[in-house]
């Protein structure tokens, strides 16, 4: 590649990669607002708001893969004691922000801890798969594997910076 070339690159790595940080952002902060809507709000209202939307009257076919998928949410919020979900949503989310929060600061441990942290996102969310099989668990671990790669890329690029 030409010297042109391999900055664009560069440059479009590193955007993906903070890209990649805002979407684990967002990710994060929508876990831990929902942690705090479901420790705040009514359990049952919740389930009787996701059981409309399931209704097979909205869905041109019975067995759509969005209801299912919906239904099978349901099912697995429901089965789950709430302190579960609570749990879970809170430390998945306040892992992510802290993740994100660190890598921006540029702190030397945050790389290698961030890929850790991600790769244990994904051991769970496939090991979940296998019960629920749940098409967004491999959505999500497909993202979490590419922004573990920009991540090691950018952990390369930091540590060539320092050592010349």
């Amino acid at each position: 590649m030409t010297a042109p070339t391999e900055s664009r690159m560069s440059s479009f790595l590193h955007n993906s990669f903070l890209v990649g940080l805002g979407m684990q952002a967002a990710i994060g902060a929508s876990q831990l607002l929902a942690a705090i809507a479901l420790f705040l709000g009514d359990r049952m209202g919740w389930l009787r708001h996701l059981a409309h939307m399931t209704d097979p009257g909205l869905f041109a076919h019975p067995n759509h893969g969005l209801r299912l998928s919906m239904l099978s949410a349901v099912h697995d919020f429901a089965t789950h004691k709430q302190g579960f979900w609570l749990l879970y949503l809170f430390a998945h989310g306040l892992l992510n922000l802290s993740v994100v929060l660190a890598l921006l600061a540029k702190k030397t441990w945050a790389h290698p801890v961030s890929m850790l942290v991600l790769t244990g996102f994904v051991a769970y969310q496939l090991d979940r798969f296998r019960f629920s099989h749940a098409p967004s668990l491999i959505v999500l671990s497909l993202f979490d594997v590419i922004v573990i790669g920009l991540v090691w890329r950018e952990w390369q690029q930091v540590r060539a910076a320092r050592a010349a």
